[in-house]
């Protein structure tokens, strides 16, 4: 069902209006002694209780039936998301970009439960929607609250070299309210698009990645494969010269694993498609890329709050590369490697190879997440434990979208930024 272009029309002016609306209460802040954090709390509720009344329009508009009860308690849903959106930021100390960055996760999530929330109600207001996948929706959503705050950030500050402050933070907060109304529209659509309990993957992906593609040998396949992984971190412990180390890693988890997966490939199955290494569209490419890039920055950079009960002194360490040089390749080309072998490995060929003993895609999350985390075992049970959420996080996008070329990226980047200077780590720790 495509909805009409009106509706995108009502609900990013009825964010909008609630923008203007939301912003006189900022004045409060003005007010000596008036509370800058209950301020901004006001501005939130206000702008997303007029918001929830826009989705709740467009939902009725699209042909759900929406009364007049569904749609205030859309409206304070997303008024009291609006308000938890915010409140985190009140509490978060750092540089603009680090703000920024806190901002997103915090609407983000903010946006996701809100959806969640919507979706389910949506499900009991169209005609035979109770089956219909949500979880598409549920990421425009959020990734669109995230976007709007980050751009009226961006603008915000922007905005003040050439106008006065309160004038560039109306501006921004519109941007923020258009962008979320939009947001608002696309996952509606989304949602009314879906297909019922069926992810939005091509017919071809799920015909290439149907458990009948085995490959030959598969327990000798998945030794082969697997094995140099583990024995790998022996060099972190034994090795201390970087370029026997070096020699190691690039033998053992990147040259050998290659050759046994082109020895699988060579006689057509399971193919490389069957193992994931196949294009999908460019908007679940992106979807994955974003979630599965922020998701595991989020893990790798917190779950020592989790897991400091497990924290312990690491029994090994990688040396540390001399040449700048050989530093640099290794941080480029060699991290680009990691991610694609370990991926191809440890999602595409282990979902083949679990597929064989059950079909319960939690199990099959959480063994290939074990296996995974384990071939970290040389940094402590911290790392493993850490390693293994995201390896779940990552095994749930594929089994999704059928595509591994954004987890390959998304595991690119969250490495890089562990690994070099690219980006402050405290960027992304927020406890």
């Amino acid at each position: 069902m495509k909805l009409p272009s009106g509706i995108l029309i009502r609900a990013t002016l009825g964010w909008a209006t609630a923008g203007l609306l939301g912003t006189s209460a900022i004045l409060l802040a003005r007010i000596p002694g008036f509370p800058f954090l209950v301020a901004a709390q006001m501005t939130a509720g206000i702008i997303g209780l007029g918001g929830g009344l826009s989705y709740a329009a467009a939902i009725r508009a699209a042909g759900g039936d929406v009364d007049g009860k569904n749609g205030i308690l859309l409206a304070l849903l997303w008024s009291l998301c609006c308000i938890l959106g915010v409140t985190p930021l009140f509490f978060t100390l750092g540089t603009a970009l680090k703000m920024t960055v806190s901002a997103f996760y915090s609407f983000a999530f903010c946006g996701a439960l809100g959806g969640i929330v919507t979706l389910r109600r949506m499900r009991s207001l169209f005609p035979d929607a109770a089956a219909r996948d949500v979880v598409p929706s549920v990421v425009v959503w959020s990734l669109g609250f995230g976007l709007a705050v980050t751009a009226s950030n961006g603008i915000g500050e922007g905005l003040q070299r050439f106008l006065p402050e309160w004038a560039a933070w109306l501006a921004a907060y519109e941007v923020m309210a258009v962008i979320a109304g939009g947001a608002g529209y696309f996952a509606i659509a989304r949602f009314l698009e879906a297909r019922d309990g069926l992810p939005d993957v091509p017919d071809e992906a799920r015909r290439d990645a149907s458990p009948g593609w085995e490959p030959r040998h598969p327990v000798a396949a998945a030794i082969l494969l697997c094995l140099p992984f583990y024995l790998n971190d022996l060099s972190d412990i034994y090795i201390n010269d970087w370029r026997w180390w070096l020699s190691i890693d690039t033998v053992a988890g990147k040259l050998f694993p290659l050759l046994v997966l082109a020895w699988l490939v060579r006689g057509g199955k399971p193919g490389l498609a069957a193992l994931g290494v196949r294009a999908g569209s460019g908007r679940s490419f992106f979807s994955a890329l974003a979630v599965g890039t922020a998701a595991a920055l989020f893990i790798d950079q917190n779950a020592y709050l989790l897991t400091d009960w497990f924290r312990s002194a690491p029994w090994g360490r990688m040396p540390e590369i001399a040449s700048p040089l050989w530093r640099w390749v290794d941080l480029t080309a060699g991290l680009a490697a990691v991610s694609i072998v370990e991926e191809t490995i440890f999602r595409g060929y282990l979902r083949i190879f679990l597929f064989r003993y059950t079909r319960r895609s939690w199990m099959v999350i959480a063994v290939s997440a074990l296996a995974f985390g384990l071939i970290h075992w040389s940094g402590g049970v911290h790392k493993i434990l850490t390693t293994a959420a995201i390896g779940a996080v990552f095994m749930a996008l594929y089994l999704r979208t059928q595509s591994l070329p954004a987890i390959m990226a998304s595991h690119y980047l969250v490495n890089v930024i562990a690994f070099s200077s690219a980006a402050p780590q405290s960027l992304f720790r927020f406890f």
